[in-house]
């Protein structure tokens, strides 16, 4: 009984190890940033980016991306979903949400919720919110990586964090493996609501605190 719990043991610490090792390598690679995040700041945005993105394909699913506006946001990420299923989960495969500006004071009384590729939220009644201002200062972010490295920092952001991200706002084009065709596009104002107000990212940086993955 006693040679069976020490072969046990045994097992389980070589399970252990090989856990950490694996971890240790498909862990994002980062750098370290000088300067905080002012997620004071407006998103900045310039239009007709002079720049390529090549097609990404995925299990005889082809994407084309064409990028609409060279794209930077900072602010409090109030909320992230990680997408598993639907046409654009590969390619997109989390939603960050995001507030900015003074948007960050009404923390208190807000509550968010992401579902189906929105960013819902709530606010208890009588709460001193200026809900056009709020509405103009969050946004629901649907990113797609550049690098493998980045898909794998997508999922270490963690409510309240502030994050920063570089990249083209894009409009995508996809054909299937039945050739079905399908478009999803970013929206390009931060005024919008609705349907087809969330914006597409194409990220080439992303900043989590004082961690910078490219």
């Amino acid at each position: 009984m006693t040679d069976r719990i020490i072969v046990l043991f045994a097992i389980l610490i070589c399970i252990g190890t090989a856990l950490f090792l694996y971890k240790g390598l498909i862990a994002p690679k980062y750098s370290d940033a000088e300067t905080p995040i002012d997620y004071a700041l407006e998103p900045f945005q310039e239009a007709n980016p002079d720049t390529h993105i090549p097609a990404l394909k995925h299990s005889a699913s082809s994407y084309n991306l064409t990028p609409k506006a060279k794209y930077q946001i900072s602010g409090i990420l109030v909320s992230k979903r990680r997408y598993r299923r639907g046409y654009m989960s590969w390619l997109s495969p989390y939603d960050y949400a995001i507030i900015w500006g003074k948007a960050p004071e009404y923390l208190p009384y807000l509550k968010f919720d992401q579902i189906v590729r929105f960013c819902l939220f709530e606010y208890k009644n009588g709460a001193p919110i200026d809900i056009e201002y709020l509405s103009a200062h969050m946004s629901n972010n649907h990113l797609i990586p550049s690098t493998l490295n980045l898909r794998r920092a997508f999922s270490t952001a963690k409510k309240k964090d502030l994050v920063s991200i570089d990249g083209f706002l894009v409009y995508v084009s996809s054909t299937d493996k039945q050739n079905r065709s399908s478009t999803w596009n970013s929206s390009l104002s931060r005024d919008d609501k609705g349907n087809g107000a969330c914006e597409i990212i194409y990220v080439t940086r992303l900043r989590i605190n004082d961690k910078v993955y490219e």
